[in-house]
């Protein structure tokens, strides 16, 4: 079998998908809002009830590179989910740029920054991140990139050019399993940038690192506070219910902006078993800490079994389902209709990058022929 690093990354051929730049304004409001209700005393105070005290822990750092997956709609973008360890941003929001053509990009799209001001914006994030933890004097000086088995993992070829970035910014970096951190003899570095999916650090691989987490003695991003907050897939829930939005003082105006961007999402156990399954054509049932499309069903083709199987698990959301984008992709064999999702990248309520993911089926993938990831660009106003 071959290991993660050699196995090719799929991009969608050289195909840009043109954002409207109203719709491109509307995932930048959507961001910025979220983020700054995420953070407020009302909403914290609600979610906070009840919570691990491994998450109530606010080490004063947030998250790089999280990601804000949209549909597109004729309406304008809906926000499907949010997710705090967000893959893909080197190779998704940087590198699919590089393999269209430079003259087709720049008369499309309204804004394009140099690759060197990109680059040192995302690693302006760490920097960030360290000094929100220990002061505007804090001086980044190692990362360790850490998962469950890194060498593995399909995006490792991310890691392995996450690895040059830092270390062409004069950071010492290293590629590590999260069972190694702070073992005897093991990496203890200033910051850990945590792409394992034990986002709340509750597994036994992660016990040394949420020690010295919980100690002070290490900066983790995406905090796993972050992930409490914003990309729990319970916060759809709130984020799409309007006397939740009234009870953190959230506007009129702002409240009528997310309901229509945000999908009404509601506790499958709320819902209840028979009126699920009669309006489940028009629905999506997730896990509340779903990844990765893990575990994700949608609605017009889940059987009464497995309806009746997920709603006996403690946790599953109802979701209103939203078809994604559809473009047109030349692949091997011809010209072929494809679906297509939005991620925007963001650090502390601003849009950093934008990536869109091609692909066929019912669930976001990179394993479609024709698919992967795509270039994705604001569209100029004039075009």
């Amino acid at each position: 079998m071959a290991s993660a690093s050699e196995v090719a990354i799929p991009y969608a051929g050289r195909t840009i998908i043109a954002l409207a730049p109203e719709h491109f304004a509307a995932i930048a409001r959507t961001v910025a809002l979220l983020d700054r209700l995420a953070h407020s005393p009302a909403y914290q105070t609600e979610v906070d009830a009840g919570a691990d005290p491994l998450v109530r822990f606010d080490p004063g750092n947030r998250g790089v590179f999280m990601g804000y997956d949209f549909h597109l709609t004729a309406g304008g973008p809906r926000l499907i989910e949010i997710n705090t360890n967000a893959g893909g941003a080197l190779l998704n929001g940087l590198h699919t740029a590089a393999l269209c053509e430079p003259v087709k990009l720049a008369c499309l799209c309204s804004d394009l920054l140099p690759v060197e001001t990109m680059q040192a914006r995302i690693v302006g994030q760490f920097v960030r991140e360290l000094r929100a933890a220990r002061g505007a004097d804090a001086e980044l000086r190692s990362i360790a990139i850490a998962d469950e088995r890194p060498h593995e993992q399909f995006l490792y070829p991310e890691f392995e050019r996450m690895l040059k970035l830092f270390e062409a910014a004069g950071i010492r970096a290293e590629i590590t399993d999260t069972a190694q951190l702070f073992a005897p003899g093991g990496p203890a570095p200033d910051l850990v940038y945590l792409r394992d999916t034990d986002f709340t650090l509750e597994t036994e691989r992660s016990a040394r690192l949420r020690a010295a987490y919980l100690a002070g003695d290490v900066v983790v991003t995406p905090a796993p506070r972050e992930h409490h907050l914003l990309a729990n897939k319970r916060r759809m829930g709130l984020f799409s219910a309007r006397a939740a939005l009234a009870r953190f003082g959230v506007s009129g105006h702002d409240t009528d902006f997310l309901t229509s961007v945000v999908p009404e999402t509601r506790p499958l156990a709320e819902l209840g078993l028979e009126r699920a399954w009669s309006e489940r054509r028009g629905l999506v049932f997730k896990p509340c800490a779903a990844y990765g499309s893990k575990s994700v069903y949608r609605g017009d083709k889940i059987s009464r079994k497995k309806l009746e199987e997920i709603a006996a698990l403690p946790g599953f959301l109802a979701q209103a389902r939203v078809e994604p984008g559809e473009i047109e992709v030349e692949t091997l064999e011809g010209a072929r209709a494809m679906k297509f999702d939005v991620r925007a990248y963001a650090y502390r309520g601003d849009v950093l990058l934008l990536g869109a993911r091609v692909y066929q089926g019912q669930v976001t993938n990179l394993r479609s022929p024709g698919g992967g990831f795509s270039a994705i660009c604001v569209r100029r106003g004039d075009a």
